[in-house]
């Protein structure tokens, strides 16, 4: 049968392939938490970079499962689990994850962490000073409507606010499609304030546009790199390279 047999014998020396694997990307595969916890016993083995894990239904359980097995990793740097169900406990078992691991990418787009979930994240990694360069929680149920949240955008904002306030190393947060309210949206607003006052690095902050106009624009504007001073250079006759921003 093909696929990788775990039992078959090595040469003194050799290495098993999935060891040399740096990503893998399972996007709709109907993996199930039971799936996951079998593949990620073998990553703390492994050189694995990038786990995309986007439409599987893996649920807290599956998270659950990833904790165990991330804890300690010094090699995974961007975790994707993009709509798989995860709910407000989910929070806290990222928050844990991004605690034992090197990770600098985080993605939770299409979940329902509500306010709740998101503080626990967030908060942590505020409180830790984690490494994060990107956070993206779009469509997360972060409003007044959750059932299971105690919070609400508001109080859920002020601890957003203080992350992006001494974050060095927050380069991208999404908060899209979350009916934050114009509240929260202000309190946003005066931590991207705060951090251009520290002298921080401009980040990129989305936000839902449901908001008022005048705090969408600011936000807007606050997030807009300095433009840098050009400098002409002189013409060569060789070819020009082009550089293209990676985001």
């Amino acid at each position: 049968s093909s696929g990788i047999n775990a039992e078959w014998p090595l040469r003194p020396g050799e290495i098993p392939c999935y060891k040399n694997i740096s990503i893998i990307e399972l996007v709709d595969v109907n993996l199930s938490e039971f799936a996951l916890g079998r593949l990620s016993r073998t990553l703390p083995e492994g050189k694995l970079k990038k786990l995309v894990l986007d439409y599987n239904k893996v649920g807290n359980e599956g998270i659950a499962n990833l904790l165990v097995c991330l804890t300690g990793n010094t090699h995974l740097q961007h975790l994707s689990v993009n709509y798989c169900g995860l709910s407000i406990a989910s929070g806290a078992l990222l928050a844990e994850i991004l605690g034992k691991s090197v990770i600098e990418h985080l993605e939770v787009t299409g979940n329902q962490l509500q306010c709740d979930g998101t503080v626990n994240l967030i908060d942590a990694i505020s409180s830790q000073d984690l490494p994060l360069k990107s956070l993206l929680l779009a469509d997360n149920g972060i409003d007044s409507y959750g059932k299971g949240s105690n919070r609400g955008p508001f109080m859920t904002s002020k601890i957003v606010r203080r992350w992006i306030t001494c974050s060095q190393f927050l380069q991208l947060f999404d908060l899209r499609d979350n009916d934050i309210g114009d509240l929260a949206a202000r309190e946003i607003m005066d931590g991207l304030t705060d951090r251009k006052t520290a002298g921080l690095s401009s980040l990129q902050l989305l936000v839902t546009h449901k908001i008022d106009i005048t705090l969408y624009k600011a936000i807007q504007t606050l997030c807009k790199k300095p433009k840098s001073k050009s400098v002409k250079k002189e013409k060569s006759t060789d070819c020009d390279s082009a550089l293209i921003p990676l985001l």
